[in-house]
């Protein structure tokens, strides 16, 4: 995965609760498209377990940024 692929978010992403409250956010279901903004290493566990994305996604005709997540939460759509 790199900047700029057009991604499919595979998992349920902003489920936070606590945050979602306080934001007025709602979780956003599987199957939405977005693309990568960003893409960072794991640089907390040697070796690196996973690498996390930026990713701004496309919902109901709207923009919504989804940041920090693991890039498994993601796929390429080729």
């Amino acid at each position: 995965m790199k900047v700029g692929d057009i991604v499919r978010n595979v998992r349920e992403v902003r489920t936070n609760p606590v945050v979602n409250e306080g934001r007025g956010w709602k979780p956003i279901p599987r199957g939405h498209l977005g693309i990568v903004l960003d893409v960072r290493p794991d640089t907390m566990n040697n070796p690196p377990l996973i690498d996390y994305v930026d990713v701004m996604l496309s919902v109901d005709g709207q923009a919504v940024s989804c940041g920090n997540y693991s890039a498994g939460s993601f796929e390429v759509v080729v």
